[in-house]
């Protein structure tokens, strides 16, 4: 596979799916690192960003991670823990090249803004404008609406099985219906990357990697820049781990071969030094003046009138007195750049990457906690509570968790119904982070203190169902049914299980 690498720079300087068995225990957090540029922190903050990192090895025991705070374009914040090879003792640090997957869109949508300030290309225009041989359907798509996915079209994309050519990725997807009606949803869709990269190439009449590498990577000076998938990981190059599925067992990444189309989407490698350089010169507007980035950073309406999730390409979140850019990537990294909305110039940028791990990891959640520790109140209420929860869930147990979420519920003077969704959701995320047994006691408990709500009933008989309790499951669907009839849901799967029960007791 191809790569880019190119000479050192001085460095100028960060809800889950389901956990599984067999876990390993979590590599000691290595030290904080004693970088030069690093700009001091108050001592208290950097103990709490200390003890969200800790917590990070001691939840989701990642092999190694890496991360990167930055207030405006300056670093203030580097730690790393664990290490770069399930077994190895090399410690994660700044020069570890870890895959960023879709991440790997920040610096093609950085290009397609530069193309459209040179007046190479038109957001607002047709996608046919610049993009020969499309169907019909396809012609009167806006570039602004493919980088924003509410285009609606198909996927071509099935990792790990990436189509060798552009041609055998249309092929798949020529022909193939619209998912959605174009501009009425956000929709994640790699198909709407491609169609803007072959733009952006046709106007530029350059590769992407050309572009790419001499207009980012090398003014910049970054050296691991490295494109590629499973020949880099057959070198040893890259690696990344993921939880077997039949024994739960940490596995080497299975790495899909990444031809250069596909790279505007993904398959970039890279390490934290290079993304916190690029993340300082995106934040002095080296990389793209300053004013034009917050004109792209609006999200793009949907026909309903609510904002779209993303804002020209890159993920979009209001946090109230903040807006959060960025992007994430295999479930595991992410970068997220925030800013105040009544002054601009009041950013934080936060930077996670990890090599995988037996569990899956908000990112987001967990980006935005940790730019909480610098700036109270960037984070809400309830992100900071999920992650103490599952903190003390993985130290303490069910008690201490039930424990911080009463006095929340108390603190806050929640109602009943309130409260009832808030456990509600604490059994999914605990479901998320450690499997669906964690969940039972949430559940159970949601049921003893709300009996005449139909939702509690049918989260805990969707778990037992889960873990194959169909008794269990079958009375609290029926209970479930019996608050709200007119669940059509609930009473197909009443209907199934009975079904099932009955042709049990027929075969005995």
């Amino acid at each position: 596979m191809t790569t880019i690498g190119l000479k050192t720079g001085l460095m100028a300087l960060a809800l889950g799916v389901g956990g599984c068995g067999h876990l390993p225990a979590a590599p000691e957090p290595t030290p904080p690192a004693t970088t030069a540029t690093v700009t001091p922190l108050a001592a208290a903050v950097t103990q709490t960003l200390d003890r969200r990192v800790d917590a990070v090895m001691q939840v989701y025991a990642p092999v190694g991670l890496s991360v990167a705070i930055l207030r405006g374009d300056r670093l203030v914040y580097e730690r790393h823990a664990g290490v770069e090879r399930l077994g190895g003792a090399t410690p994660a640090n700044g020069d570890t090249l870890y895959s960023v997957f879709s991440m790997s869109k920040l610096f093609f949508l950085i290009e397609m803004i530069r193309a459209e300030a040179r007046g190479e290309l038109d957001f607002d225009a047709p996608i046919a404008t610049y993009v020969a041989d499309l169907p019909g359907a396809w012609r009167g798509l806006t570039v602004r609406q493919l980088l924003s996915h509410v285009s609606g079209l198909p996927e071509y994309y099935s990792h790990p099985d990436v189509p060798p050519t552009v041609a055998a990725a249309f092929s798949r997807v020529r022909d193939a219906d619209f998912i959605s009606e174009p501009g009425s949803r956000s929709r994640y869709n790699q198909t709407n990357f491609l169609l803007a990269k072959l733009a952006l190439e046709q106007v530029s009449g350059r590769a992407y990697a050309d572009l790419v590498a001499n207009d980012q990577f090398a003014p910049l000076g970054l050296d691991h820049m490295r494109y590629g998938g499973h020949a880099l990981a057959e070198a040893g190059t890259i690696v990344s781990y993921r939880p077997d599925a039949a024994t739960g067992d940490l596995a080497p990444e299975i790495y899909p071969t990444y031809p250069p189309y596909v790279w505007s989407s993904v398959g970039l490698n890279t390490s934290l030094s290079d993304l916190a350089v690029w993340a300082g010169a995106l934040v002095r507007g080296d990389l793209v003046p300053r004013r034009t980035l917050l004109d792209h950073w609006q999200p793009l309406p949907l026909s309903n009138g609510r904002p779209g999730a993303y804002a020209d390409g890159w993920e979009y979140s209001d946090l109230g007195d903040f807006i959060t850019v960025g992007h994430g990537g295999g479930n595991r990294v992410n970068f997220m750049h925030g800013f105040r909305k009544s002054d601009p110039s009041d950013t934080v940028t936060v930077i996670y990457l990890d090599n995988g791990g037996p569990r899956e990891i908000p990112t987001r959640r967990i980006t935005t906690v940790l730019a909480d520790a610098l700036i109270p109140g960037f984070a809400s209420p309830t992100q900071v509570l999920f992650e103490d929860l599952v903190t003390d869930h993985a130290a303490q147990g069910w008690p201490a968790a039930l424990a911080r979420l009463d006095a929340h519920i108390a603190d806050r003077s929640l109602s009943p119904a309130e409260a009832e969704g808030l456990l509600n959701t604490v059994g999914y995320t605990l479901s998320a982070t450690f499997g669906p047994e964690a969940a039972l006691d949430a559940f159970r408990l949601n049921v003893a203190r709300h009996p005449r709500s139909a939702n509690p009933h049918d989260s805990l008989a969707e778990t037992l169902l889960t873990l194959g309790d169909r008794a269990g499951a079958l009375q609290h669907y029926r209970h479930a049914l019996a608050l709200n009839p007119d669940d059509t849901r609930v009473a197909a799967l009443v209907a199934g299980l009975e079904r099932q029960a009955s042709a049990g007791d027929d075969q005995t």
